[in-house]
C-alpha cells in the first residue's frame, strides 16, 4: 500500500475514535456521571503527533518500508485509548470502600429514575414522587478534571513519550555503524544490564513492582534481545553443525548463558508472565538461525522433562502457583493448609481485620478478577453491551492486564476481533520485515522484536478467556502503561528502521553493504 492509503486510513481511525468518545460522553451522562470533555479532545489530539510522525518518515526520512506497522499499532493503541477513557472516567472505577458505593449508588438511581421517568405515567410519577416531575439522582458525581490535569496527566505524557521512542529508534537502527556495535558488544550489553536489574529487583521492589505501579525493567527486553541476537549471529553456522542432533557445547553454552540472564530477574520478580514470553522469542530465534527440527525435538523433550520437576519443585514462587490453581481451578479455593496458599489467605485476613472470613471467601479476593472478566466477556456476546453501557469498572485493573475482556465486553466479539486482525497484521508484518532482512542479526532482530509483541499478545489474551495461567502482563498497544507502552513503540520504531532499510538494500550496490551485515 502506498503511503498515502496508510494515511487515509489513520485519518479514519481517527474519526472512529471521535465517534467512540462522544458515544462514551453521551452514554457517561445517562449513567449519572459526566466524562470530561477535556479528556476526551487530549485523546483525540494525540493523533495530531501520530500523523506528524507519518509525514516526516515519509518526507523528511524518505521512508520506503511498510507502513502497515505504524498503521496496526496505531489501530490498537485507539482501541486502547477508547477503554481507559471509558473506565477512568467512571468514578466507581479505582474507588474504594465508601466512595466506590457512593459511586455505584449515584449511577443505578440515575438509570432507575430514567426508566421511571420514560416508562412511567404521570398518575405513578405522583403517586411514587408527589409529582408529575421525576426529581435528579441524589448524588450527582461531578467530573473535575481540567486543562491543567491533561497537560499533566500521564495518559497525555506517556503516549507522546511513546511516539517519541519510536521516532528516536528508528534513527538509532537504521544506521549501519550502530548494528555493527550492537552486535560486536552484545553479550557485554546482556551482563551490564543484568547486574543493576538484579540490584532493583532484590532491593527495591516488591511484589513485581517499582516505586508503586510502575515496572521500569521493561526496556531491558530490547538489551536482552540484542545480546542474545548479536551471539547467535555470529554462532548460527556452528550451531548447525551437530553431531546426533546436537551442537557444539562450546558454541552452544555461551548463548544459553545469554538466554538465562533474564531468567534469574524475571523469576525472583515471579514474572511468569515474562519468562514464557522470553522463552517462545528465543525458541522462535533459534529455530530461525539454526533451521535444525532435531535440536527442536530436543528442547521439547527437555522442557517436558523438566517442567514436572519445576513445577513440584521447592522453591517455586506462590504467585505462580496461584496463577496456576486460579487457570486449572478458578471457583475452588485451594485447601486453607495449601504451603503456598496460606500466606494469601493470612494476608487478604489482615485486611479485613477482625472480621473472621472463610477460606473460599479469601479465594474469592483473589480470583474475582479472572472471573469478572469471564463474565463481561460472555456478557458481550457479538455485538457487545455498547461503549459505556456495560461493567467492565467492576473489573480489577481492567485497564492494564484485563483489558481485552473490557472492550470485549462494551464491544462484543467483532471488537476483540478488531483486535485481533490489528495483531495479525502487525506480526505479519513484523515477519516479512524479518524475512527481506540481507543480514542474519537484523533478521532476528526484526523477528524478535515481533516475537515479543506478538507473544505477549497471546500470553495476555490467553490468560483473560482462561486459555492460559493469567500472568499479569499488558496487551501491547492496547493496555494502559507507563514504560510498557514507551518499550512497544520503541520496538515499533526498531521494526520500522529494519523495514525501511530492507527496502534500501535492495537498491544499493553490495560493495556498500558492511561485510558482518552482509549475509544472512
Amino acid at each position: 500500500m502506498k503511503p498515502s492509503a496508510h494515511l487515509l486510513l489513520l485519518i479514519l481511525i481517527a474519526g472512529l475514535s471521535i465517534v467512540g468518545h462522544m458515544a462514551l460522553l453521551w452514554s457517561g451522562n445517562l449513567r449519572g456521571f459526566n466524562p470530561s470533555a477535556i479528556a476526551a479532545i487530549r485523546d483525540v489530539l494525540l493523533f495530531v503527533p501520530v500523523l506528524m510522525a507519518v509525514f516526516w518518515l515519509v518526507r523528511k526520512q524518505k521512508f520506503r518500508g511498510n507502513l502497515t506497522l505504524l498503521t496496526a499499532g496505531v489501530l490498537l493503541f485507539s482501541l486502547g485509548q477508547l477503554a481507559q477513557f471509558r473506565l477512568f472516567a467512571d468514578p466507581e472505577y479505582g474507588a474504594r470502600g465508601e466512595k466506590r458505593r457512593e459511586a455505584r449508588e449515584a449511577k443505578i438511581q440515575t438509570v432507575l429514575r430514567a426508566n421511571i421517568a420514560s416508562g412511567y405515567d404521570d398518575a405513578k410519577k405522583k403517586m411514587m414522587f408527589g409529582t408529575t416531575e421525576v426529581p435528579p439522582a441524589p448524588t450527582p458525581v461531578v467530573n473535575r478534571f481540567g486543562l491543567m490535569d491533561a497537560v499533566v496527566s500521564g495518559n497525555t505524557l506517556v503516549p507522546l513519550a511513546s511516539i517519541l521512542a519510536m521516532l528516536v529508534m528508528f534513527v538509532f537502527f537504521r544506521r549501519d555503524d550502530t548494528l555493527l556495535s550492537l552486535q560486536k558488544w552484545g553479550f557485554a550489553i546482556g551482563v551490564l544490564t543484568v547486574v543493576p536489574f538484579l540490584i532493583i529487583v532484590l532491593f527495591f521492589s516488591r511484589e513485581g513492582k517499582f516505586l508503586g505501579e510502575t515496572t521500569p525493567w521493561e526496556p531491558v527486553k530490547l538489551l536482552f534481545l540484542v545480546t542474545y541476537g548479536g551471539l547467535l549471529a555470529d554462532n548460527y553456522t556452528n550451531l548447525g553443525r551437530t553431531r546426533w542432533g546436537l551442537p557444539p557445547l562450546r558454541f552452544l553454552l555461551p548463548l544459553g548463558v545469554a538466554a538465562m540472564l533474564p531468567v534469574m530477574p524475571f523469576f525472583l520478580l515471579s514474572d511468569f508472565g515474562q519468562m514464557l514470553v522470553f522463552g517462545g522469542v528465543y525458541a522462535l530465534l533459534y529455530f530461525i538461525a539454526v533451521r535444525k527440527w532435531s535440536q527442536l525435538v530436543y528442547a521439547v523433550l527437555l522442557v517436558a522433562l523438566i517442567f514436572p520437576v519445576f513445577y513440584l519443585g521447592v522453591g517455586i514462587p506462590n504467585r505462580i502457583h496461584l496463577r496456576f490453581h486460579l487457570w486449572l481451578d478458578t471457583w475452588q479455593a485451594p485447601p486453607p493448609e495449601t504451603t503456598w496458599w496460606k500466606p494469601f489467605a493470612e494476608s487478604i485476613q489482615r485486611e479485613y481485620g477482625e472480621r473472621e472470613i472463610t477460606n473460599q471467601d479469601a479465594w474469592f479476593d483473589k480470583s474475582s478478577q479472572l472471573a469478572q472478566g469471564l463474565f463481561g466477556l460472555s456478557e458481550g456476546q457479538l455485538t457487545g453491551e455498547g461503549l459505556g453501557l456495560g461493567f467492565p469498572e467492576v473489573v480489577p485493573v481492567a485497564d492494564s492486564d484485563f483489558v481485552y475482556s473490557a472492550l470485549g465486553e462494551e464491544l462484543g466479539l467483532a471488537g476483540g476481533l478488531v483486535i485481533f486482525l490489528g495483531l495479525v497484521a502487525f506480526v505479519l508484518a513484523g515477519m516479512q520485515t524479518a524475512l527481506g532482512a540481507q543480514d542474519m542479526f537484523t533478521k532476528l532482530l526484526a523477528a524478535g522484536f515481533t516475537g515479543f509483541i506478538g507473544f505477549q499478545a497471546l500470553v495476555n489474551v490467553g490468560g483473560v478467556i482462561r486459555m492460559l495461567p493469567m500472568t499479569g502482563i499488558t496487551l501491547p498497544f492496547v493496555s494502559h502503561g507507563g514504560w510498557s507502552l514507551i518499550t512497544t513503540f520503541a520496538m515499533l520504531g526498531a521494526l520500522l528502521a529494519i523495514s525501511h532499510r530492507n527496502s534500501q538494500v535492495k537498491t544499493a550496490e553490495p560493495e556498500k553493504t558492511p561485510v558482518a551485515l552482509r549475509v544472512a
